[in-house]
């Protein structure tokens, strides 16, 4: 992965657009670039831009809030102080970054990030980031939408945001502090630099989840205790209740079946009652309805009498209207025959007419031809001489726009000639005034140069002096200040040691407390144990003791007197608190000295390596003095007052690049008065050829124009001739073709009105026959009409004298009625016959329906027949009916409290065990819950015993002690390139950091022993091995380095520009962003970014 061009514009502080081309001199062949400036003046904003044009956003932006902090936009908006937008310049209406980067796959690619304002306006609201891929050598856009440009540029670039941040931005300031922080610090550091924090996390996760399965345990058991179903005993009692409450419903639904069953027989012959009233309505309208029909009965009759004759009848009527259509239709035939007639005869002579009319045309289309032919021949001349007048005419104007094109032209020319010699003579006067009494120019030039170096020697000697002094002054304080350490040191020594002799003595009087407590107490024990009372009783005179040997018993025949057990309770216990109170003040006493002690060792070796630093900073002290008495320059130096020295030298130093500018300006002027006139004198050379080419080109144009004036009014003479006999030809038509046109359409039109004539002959010839064949037809239709009328006439007088009853009056109306309306009428008569027949059927069948449903009901009395119907549908059947029904309402409404009171006493019953067979289920299916939520719990025990924690601390420090040695060995690698000497080792503690001096035969030392430079050294290799961690098998050959050189000293500052020059020469581009003055002037290749005011800057490529 390679950085090929950085470009950007309104970013921040700087307004651009800039661009950076890696590919391009000074930069393709810097190995090592400064990015300078003073502390604000933008320079971060440049790896900003980087950031930006590859992911989107920044590593300052992903630390900033997302939602809590907001910041108010011009436009109105409210924006995160962590959105990529707010890096766009005040006051402008776009901003971009853009990159290009050599990709792991070898080609090249343009990434870009662009934001604007809506309508392109300052004041406008913000809209949308843009972002695009390019693959340059195929000249082909990959994409341009965001969430695409997400997943294609870690492919094609090989980096993630996380891995660019840490693999291309060194991160060489911060490790820096991780070198020096203790094992808290260092976790804490190491996390964020390596991107571990999920390991916290997973610890975390794993505590949680032990601590969230054992309080699932603990929820199940207590909702299991407080959901415990009932006794054996409880449930058959339960069980025993509800069968009792189950057979008792069961009685009282069953007498309830009965009544049911009653009032179901008494709603079926209430609905058989109802359909029985319901039939004899309907029978009565059915009869009623036939009746009103009788008269549509008697038309019913003359219909089927009339039938036979009634198409006959309908045409005796239609015949006369049918003959006086034909007769009128006869007449119109006959006058348009002889119409017809007449147009034939025009016709004809139309026709004969139109076929004189062709002959005449045809005749004057002859007599025409010879003189068209002529006038044609005259027509074809008369037009090349018009073209060749027209082109020389055309060259005539062309050449007199050229002649005055010339002339101004030649004008403008005499102008910028002029203007030339006035600005050659301005140049080779003020280059006459920079040469001043040299009279070569070469002489001024390396006059001018002699004093330029003379300057540049001065000053790099003050800068050296200047180096030299402040490394004395720097000795001098760092040897003052060692020793007024050392002294504190020893005086701290000293008190440590009468300290820790003081806790030497309490600590043995603290001791020897606790051991006089202890025999006091077990002598106590002693007297009052019962065992020892026994032994007491066997002691004999002058016999030892078999506990202490002694011969003396004092105590055998009169021993101590032995205290109440209450009492015998209370001295233990206060014997038990006595005794923990000196060993308390015993583990107190040895705490104390041991803590004592250990400050003493640690303060002894401090004191040891602080005398060691003393003798450093002396022999430092001594060779910065013998350094700064070795500078030519010294002695103007000794000359100032050490208070003075700074200002003098600053002066110094100010005065020298004065002078260097003044003569570097001198030497810019010469060159620059130099290259301007060189090309002014070459331009009045060039100026002198085209004058004269002007010149040769208007004596040209001249001849050609005086040749055209000769040759045009002979040519206009013989085109006025021949025009004037091309009209007298034509006379009357404006041209040859014109003629020949008025000839052919005359022919033409003759040849037209012939033909139509003759079609209009041949169509009225064709209309006559038709209309004489039609007459004919129309004559023998008309008899055969007038034979029919006749016939029907006499036949339907026969029938009519055979029905004289029939009068003309109905025998009209019947004819008149339409079929739809006859057999409307027919369906109407059947339908009323059905619905008679219909009604009739239905009452006898509903009827006997309900007989049947009443009889063996005992509804007639002991002398009537229940076989009589009459007396089944009679008042005395309905009145007993009245009685059963209010009889069965009474016993229904007495039956519906009992029953609903047993159904609710069947329903808590049966609510209670099926209550408590809920409560067997979920036992069961908690308690095999209960054994999964306790295998959870010993499965998430198990992890967090290994690697959970509260505060995630102890996977991360697993994880991280194998990331460690991971850097570590990443590092190390790294460090061998910058100096063999050193090698990191892990030591002193769980993340403990140990330097391996190989110079000192492997002696491993503290990091914090380590210098300026060797710090640098360090942290820079921790950081290129962060970069390799984080890049895998990536090649990366563009490096950047933030910072991180402000607190070296110049003997530090040399070995971090010798671990530099080593990274380049690795093949490596490294840009280090620093203010530091010393850095700019060891790095030529400088990107200098200077403010210059309203919060503006610009950032120009220094080659120095």
């Amino acid at each position: 992965m390679k950085i090929l061009a950085l470009r950007l514009a309104n970013l921040a502080s700087l307004p651009g657009p800039l661009a950076l081309d890696f590919t391009a001199e000074p930069l393709a062949s810097a190995g090592l670039f400064a990015i300078t400036g003073p502390t604000g003046a933008g320079k971060s904003t440049l790896l900003d831009a980087l950031c930006l044009a590859l992911y989107g956003n920044t590593p300052r932006l992903r630390q900033a809030p997302n939602r809590d902090s907001q910041v108010d936009d011009p436009a109105g908006q409210s924006l995160t102080t962590s959105d990529p937008r707010t890096l766009l310049r005040r006051g402008t209406a776009s901003g971009h970054a853009e990159v290009d980067f050599l990709g792991r796959d070898g080609h090249r690619y343009r990434a870009r990030w662009a934001v604007r304002r809506a309508r392109d306006k300052a004041d406008g609201r913000l809209q949308s980031v843009d972002q695009s891929l390019r693959d340059l050598d195929d000249d082909r856009l990959l994409t341009n939408q965001k969430r695409e440009f997400d997943k294609l540029l870690p492919e094609r670039l090989g980096l993630t945001f996380e891995q660019f941040t840490r693999a291309v931005l060194l991160a060489q300031s911060e490790f820096a502090a991780f070198l020096k922080a203790d094992d808290n610090e260092r976790s804490d550091l190491l996390e964020r630099l390596t991107g571990t924090a999920e390991y916290s996390a997973i610890s975390r996760a794993a505590y949680r989840r032990a601590s969230e399965a054992r309080k699932g345990v603990e929820t199940l058991e207590a909702k299991l205790a407080d959901d415990l179903p009932a006794e054996p005993q409880a449930r058959a009692e339960l069980e025993q209740q509800a069968a009792s409450a189950h057979q008792a419903l069961a009685d009282l639904q069953q007498r309830q079946d009965r009544l049911d069953a009653r009032q179901r027989w008494h709603d079926t012959d209430d609905r058989l009652s109802l359909a029985v009233a319901e039939g004899r309505h309907q029978q009565q309208q059915a009869d009623a309805g036939w009746r009103e029909l009788a008269a549509a009965r008697a038309d019913r009759e003359w219909r089927r009498l009339i039938l036979p004759q009634r198409h006959r009848l309908a045409r005796q009527a239609a015949l006369p209207g049918d003959i006086a259509t034909l007769e009128t239709t006869h007449a119109a035939t006959l006058e348009s025959l002889r119409n017809s007639e007449t147009t034939c005869q025009q016709a004809s002579q139309a026709h004969t007419a139109a076929e004189h009319a062709l002959h005449d045309a045809t005749e004057a289309r002859r007599r025409a031809d010879p003189r068209l032919r002529e006038a044609r021949d005259q027509a074809q001349q008369l037009a090349g001489i018009q073209q060749q007048l027209a082109e020389r005419e055309a060259t005539q104007a062309e050449r007199q726009r050229q002649r005055v094109e010339l002339d101004t032209q030649h004008r403008q020319a005499r102008a910028e000639h002029h203007e030339r010699r006035q600005q050659r003579d301005a140049r080779q006067a003020t280059l006459t005034q920079l040469m001043g009494e040299h009279p070569r120019l070469e002489d001024a030039r390396q006059a001018t140069q002699r004093q330029l170096d003379q300057a540049a020697r001065r000053h790099l000697a003050l800068e050296e002096l200047a180096s030299r002094w402040r490394q004395v002054r720097h000795a001098t304080e760092t040897q003052r200040r060692l020793a007024d350490q050392l002294s504190d040191d020893e005086r701290r020594l000293a008190t440590l040691l009468e300290q820790g002799q003081n806790a030497r003595r309490r600590l043995d009087e603290r001791h020897n407390h606790y051991a006089s407590i202890s025999a006091v107490i077990e002598r106590s024990r002693a007297v009052r144990s019962e065992s020892v009372a026994r032994l007491r009783e066997g002691l004999q005179e002058d016999e030892p003791c078999p506990v202490c040997g002694g011969l003396d018993h004092p105590w055998r025949h009169h021993p101590p007197p032995t205290p109440e057990a209450t009492q015998l309770a209370a001295q233990q216990a206060e014997e038990e608190r006595q005794l923990n109170e000196a060993q308390a003040a015993l583990d107190q006493a040895r705490q104390a000295r041991d803590n004592l002690v250990g400050e003493y060792r640690a303060l002894e070796a401090a004191l040891k390596q602080r005398r060691q630093d003393a003798q450093t900073a002396e022999q430092q002290h001594n060779e910065a003095r013998q350094a700064l008495n070795d500078h030519p320059l010294h002695a103007e130096l000794d000359a100032i007052e050490d208070a003075e020295r700074d200002a003098w030298l600053a002066a110094q130093r100010d005065a020298s690049e004065a002078a260097r500018a003044h003569h570097q300006r001198i030497l810019n002027d010469l060159a620059k008065a130099e290259a301007e006139l060189a090309p002014l004198e070459r331009a009045l050379q060039q100026d002198e050829l085209v004058l004269a080419r002007f010149e040769s080109r208007r004596e040209a144009l001249d001849k050609e124009l005086a040749e055209l004036a000769e040759r045009l009014p002979p040519l206009r003479s013989q085109r006025d001739d021949i025009a004037r006999q091309l009209q007298a030809q034509l006379g009357e038509h404006a041209s040859p073709d014109a003629w020949q046109q008025s000839l052919d359409d005359r022919q033409a039109q003759a040849h037209h009105a012939r033909d139509a004539a003759l079609s209009r002959l041949h169509e009225a010839r064709q209309e006559a026959q038709r209309l004489a064949q039609q007459r004919d037809h129309e004559r023998q239709r008309l008899e055969t009409l007038h034979q029919e009328r006749d016939t029907l006439d006499h036949e339907l007088a026969e029938w009519r004298r055979a029905h004289p009853e029939l009068d003309d009056a109905t025998l009209t109306r019947l004819l008149d009625q339409s079929d739809d309306e006859a057999q409307r009428l027919e369906q109407q008569l059947d339908d009323a016959e059905r619905a008679r027949q219909q009604a009739d059927a239905t009452l006898a069948e509903r009827r006997q329906a309900l007989l049947a449903h009443r009889r063996d009901q005992g509804l007639t009395e002991d002398d009537e027949s229940d076989e009589d119907d009459a007396a089944l549908l009679g008042e005395s059947a309905e009145a007993r009916l009245r009685e059963r029904r209010e009889a069965l309402a009474s016993e229904r409404e007495a039956l519906a409290p009992r029953l609903e009171d047993a159904q609710r006493q069947r329903d808590d019953a049966q609510h209670a065990l099926r209550d408590d067979d809920r409560k067997r289920a979920r036992q069961q299916q908690g308690q095999a819950e209960l054994e999964a939520a306790r295998t959870e719990y010993r499965r998430w025990g198990r992890i967090s015993e290994l690697i959970g924690s509260a505060d995630g601390k102890t996977f991360r420090r697993i994880a991280q002690a194998y990331n460690l040695e991971q850097l570590l060995e990443h590092a190390n690698a790294h460090l061998t390139g910058l100096s063999r000497r050193y090698r990191l080792v892990r030591g002193g503690s769980e993340l403990g950091l140990l330097v391996v001096d190989r110079d000192m035969g492997d002696e491993r030392r503290s990091v914090h022993s380590l210098s300026g430079g060797e710090t640098f050294l360090v942290s820079l290799a921790l950081a290129l091995g962060l970069a390799s961690m984080a890049s895998g098998e990536l090649t990366i050959e563009s490096l950047f380095i933030d910072e991180g050189f402000g607190s070296l000293d110049p003997d530090s500052l040399a070995l971090a520009m010798e671990a530099l020059d080593g990274l380049q020469a690795l093949g490596r581009r490294v840009g280090v962003i620093s203010h530091v003055q010393e850095m700019h002037e060891r790095i030529p290749v400088q990107i200098h970014v200077a403010p210059i005011g309203n919060g503006t800057s610009r950032a120009t490529l220094v080659n120095a």
